[in-house]
This record gives C-alpha cells, sequence and structure tokens, in this order.
C-alpha cells in the first residue's frame, strides 16, 4: 500500500526517510509547547490547493501516500491499483491534498490523554497544546522525531485504534491531510467511483449480496435498501454471479466479453436508472480489465521468445569458447569470425576480408587473400576460423592486416574433431 503523510506543523526536512522538526529541542513534557512553534499546520499553509473535491483512482500498480508534497518526505502508506482517494485540493506543483485513507494513523503521547474507553479518549494536556505526530504503516519511525501534523488543546477528543510503546496510534484528527503525486492517479467521477467500489465487491460477495453493493452507486435508498427486484435488476444480478464465477479461474483463463456484452443492454435502458448506472461502471471495469490481461499475455510472449533467445545466445557463446580452447594463441596469427570487408573494395587482384570477435563485435583484423591464392575464403564466411600466416600494422587502415596463407575452420566440438584446412601450397 502507499506510504500516506500527514501537514506537518512546523518546517521539516527528510533525513534518511524520517522527518525531522527545524529549529526547536523535543521539551521535557510533550504537551508542553515551545512559544516560538506554530500552532497550524506549516505545509497546509504553504500548499495552495487550487482543485476542488473529487475521487481519485489509483492508476499505477503501487502508488506512496506521503505526509507533506515533496517526494523525500515521509510515506505513511501504500496502497495498490483502483483504490479510491478522497481528494480536497491539488497545488501547483503535481500533487493531490488527500483525505487519510483507512489505516492510516497519527501518534500522540499517551501520558497526556484520558482514556474514556478501549478506543475513545480525551486531551489531558496541564497547559499549551499536545503535538499530533507522523505515524508510518511502511517504515519505522521514532515519534520523538517525527513530523508534527498538528495541535490539540486540552479536552479534544481522540479516536484511538491502537498503541506504540509510550504513544497513542490515533485517527488522524480533522484538518491533517496526506498527499499523493498526480501523475499516479486519475479524477473520477462520483457515480464511477461508486460503481469501482461495487465492482470491488463483485469478487468476494456471492450474488445473492448484490443489493447490498449496489448502494455504492451513491445515490438515496429506498426505505427498505436499493431495489434490483425489476427485469433490468435481476438481469444484473445474474451478470453479477457470472463475473464472480469467471474472476475464480486463473488469470489466463478469464474472459470479459460475454459479460461486457450482457451488461450493455442493461447500462443502455432507462426505466431502472440504478441497475443502468452500476451496469454501466462494471463495464468499464471489466473493459479495463480485458485490456490489461492482454498486456499481460503479451508480455508473457516476449519473456517466452527472450528466454529462448538468451538459451540459443549461450549456447553460441559456449560453442565459440570450446573453439578457443580448441586452438592455442601460437598456433594463429588471429582468429575470429571471418566476414566480407565493406570498407575495402577487391584491387590488384587481392579480395579483403575482416575477422571480428564474435563475442564482442571487436575487429581484429584484416584478411589479405593475394590473386592466385587457392584458398577459397568464401566458404569460411559466417564461421570462426584461425588465420595462419604474416601479420602486419598497417598504419592507412588504422589495423593490422593479415596475409592469408591458411584458413583453419574451427570446430564447435573441441579437439576430438579435426579442422579443416586449405594450404596454400601443395605439401611435398
Amino acid at each position: 500500500m502507499v506510504p500516506f503523510r500527514d501537514v506537518v506543523a512546523m518546517l521539516a526536512v527528510a533525513v534518511g526517510g524520517f522527518a525531522f522538526v527545524v529549529g526547536a529541542a523535543v521539551p521535557a513534557a510533550e504537551g508542553q509547547v515551545a512559544t516560538t512553534e506554530p500552532r497550524a499546520a506549516g505545509p497546509q499553509a504553504t500548499t495552495q490547493p487550487t482543485a476542488a473535491e473529487t475521487w481519485l483512482r489509483v492508476t499505477a500498480e503501487e502508488v506512496y501516500i506521503r505526509s507533506r508534497a515533496d517526494a523525500n518526505s515521509l510515506p505513511v502508506a501504500r496502497v495498490p491499483r483502483d483504490t479510491l482517494l478522497r481528494a480536497v485540493g491539488r497545488d501547483p506543483y503535481g500533487w493531490y491534498r488527500i483525505q487519510p485513507p483507512d489505516g492510516v494513523f497519527s501518534l500522540v503521547a499517551a501520558e497526556y490523554v484520558d482514556r474514556r474507553g478501549p478506543s475513545a479518549g480525551i486531551v489531558s494536556v496541564r497547559s499549551g497544546t499536545l503535538r499530533v505526530r507522523v505515524g508510518s504503516l511502511v517504515r519505522d519511525v521514532d515519534p520523538v522525531q517525527a513530523e508534527v501534523q498538528t495541535l490539540l488543546e486540552r479536552g479534544a477528543a481522540v479516536q484511538i485504534v491502537g498503541e506504540q510503546g509510550p504513544w497513542l496510534r490515533i485517527v488522524p484528527p480533522p484538518g491533517v491531510y496526506v498527499y499523493v503525486a498526480a501523475q499516479y492517479v486519475e479524477p473520477v467521477a462520483d457515480d464511477v467511483a461508486a460503481g469501482l467500489r461495487a465492482i470491488a465487491r463483485v469478487t468476494t460477495q456471492p450474488a445473492s449480496q448484490a443489493a447490498p453493493a449496489a448502494q455504492a452507486i451513491g445515490r438515496p435508498e429506498p426505505a427498505g435498501g436499493p431495489d434490483l427486484s425489476g427485469a433490468w435488476g435481476q438481469r444484473l444480478v445474474a451478470v453479477e454471479a457470472a463475473i464472480a464465477a469467471e474472476s475464480r479461474k486463473p488469470l489466463a483463463e478469464q474472459s470479459w466479453s460475454g459479460a461486457i456484452a450482457d451488461l450493455r443492454p442493461i447500462a443502455a435502458q432507462r426505466e431502472e436508472p440504478l441497475a443502468a448506472r452500476l451496469a454501466e461502471a462494471w463495464m468499464a471495469q471489466l473493459e479495463r480489465r480485458s485490456a490489461e490481461q492482454d498486456a499481460v499475455r503479451a508480455a508473457g510472449e516476449l519473456l517466452q521468445r527472450g528466454a529462448r533467445e538468451q538459451t540459443q545466445y549461450e549456447r553460441e557463446r559456449q560453442r565459440i569458447a570450446r573453439a578457443r580452447q580448441a586452438a592455442t594463441r601460437s598456433a594463429f596469427a588471429a582468429r575470429g569470425e571471418l566476414q566480407r570487408s565493406l570498407a575495402l573494395a577487391p584491387r590488384e587482384g587481392k579480395r579483403w576480408y575482416k575477422l571480428v570477435d564474435p563475442l564482442t563485435g571487436r575487429m581484429e583484423a584484416y584478411v589479405e587473400v593475394n590473386a592466385g591464392s587457392p584458398i577459397d575464403a568464401e566458404k569460411f564466411v559466417g564461421q570462426y576460423v584461425g588465420l595462419r600466416g604474416p601479420r602486419r600494422a598497417d598504419p592507412a587502415l588504422g589495423a593490422d592486416v593479415v596475409q592469408a596463407e591458411e584458413i583453419v575452420g574451427l570446430p564447435p566440438a573441441g579437439p576430438a574433431t579435426r579442422a579443416v584446412t586449405q594450404p596454400t601450397r601443395q605439401t611435398r
């Protein structure tokens, strides 16, 4: 899940993933606040959101929620794709200010809270205010060094959700927000957000619970709950059951074309608007899921192809290594893959080739085959060979030149296989 960052009360800097309050030492009593400490959260004042409240859908596989509008600030949670977040504003630098999602918590010193039950408490500082500090679901944070999100007056109520040593985990108080980068989310309409919540229940609820899922549409409910008793509503319930059954199949076997086709007429009708809106939202989600499945299948095919090519490449490397072992360096003037030279055209009856290291692509030397030579160099083009003959440096070419007297095709199997050779002159 993505880390969430709450607004800090003073200027803070992030050091090694932890945020430290700048310019103020921690007082002996957590409830005693230094006179120079502001009472309002600083980042909230500097970040001027311009967008109205809206729903956001997470579009990345996993996103961090942070305490401030800063990529270096403390991540407080991590959320997966399709998570819905409630934005209350956006700054000019690409960050949404959002309400803390479920599970995100703040920290306060337990000694300054009067417990009124397992989950309720009252701030009981004798003077000053109580600091509310950032908590994180992602990283271990020393509360004493954590950012200050806001300040609570004596008598303020807090909702306790857990304990952390001498500290209490509480639901972030009103006015405390966290941030998410705009590049990882997209705004969605209220009806679409409600539909996404309903779709999320499809894979975990049986068809008999379709009526509660339909509540996510966000419309006022009739006294007896959402009415899906009509003909279109009953068709929607049947499609929901089919979606749930398809979701239980392995990913590679899932197909949503049938469910989308069944939802299309439900979304197009106007007799039962509740069923139409829910069907439209489900269609959008299933179409997105189908596109993601196609991408997964394509990626799988690429991975398989890459694995085959890698295997072939490794075999070729082993073949070349064996060939190199079969021939000692003293036996040849040069070794490599024989290729035609495009830079040097035949001249004065001489033919030109080049030797290239097949592993690195580096050219070893040019090969000169004299006119009248019995060597059939074309026979060895594309093969890994050893070359015998005088080797000299040619400053004009900027490379060595080997005058071929013998070309030896180096076998892949090793020394047991005899090399094929072509001598330049008859052996007496």
